[in-house]
């Protein structure tokens, strides 16, 4: 056979890709067991944690401080409870939901949760 065939199926060869492993030759990953924390990691997981905790503890306590001062936290309301009387009044005279809630400076559902929240 001349060389230049030879080196050509060598050529061939090496292109191509191994085959795919069949299941149940030995070849699957088994899972790994869980591997022992190395004294420094359990350390920084330590401090990590003890750090957290300290933040949440800081929070609680400025939460406290503030509602102990009056303070409510969240976000304020569209409309103060004389802005929703003045919208029922208006709705009772004939007017419409869309145009109520126009004057008062909301869309229409806000107006709708006023209500609802208000009647409670």
């Amino acid at each position: 056979m001349p060389v230049g065939v030879r080196l050509r199926g060598a050529q061939r060869a090496s292109r191509r890709r191994p085959a795919p492993p069949r299941p149940g030759r030995g070849t699957a990953r088994r899972p790994r067991a869980a591997c022992p924390r190395s004294s420094r990691s359990r350390s920084f997981a330590a401090s990590a944690e003890f750090q957290r905790q300290q933040i949440v503890k800081g929070t609680r306590e400025g939460l406290d401080a503030a509602r102990a001062r009056g303070r409510v936290g969240g976000r304020p309301r569209a409309l103060t409870s004389e802005q929703i009387t003045d919208a029922r009044i208006l709705l009772g005279a004939g007017q419409t939901r869309t145009a109520v809630a126009a004057r008062v400076c909301v869309s229409r559902w806000t107006l709708s949760r006023a209500f609802a929240t208000a009647s409670r």
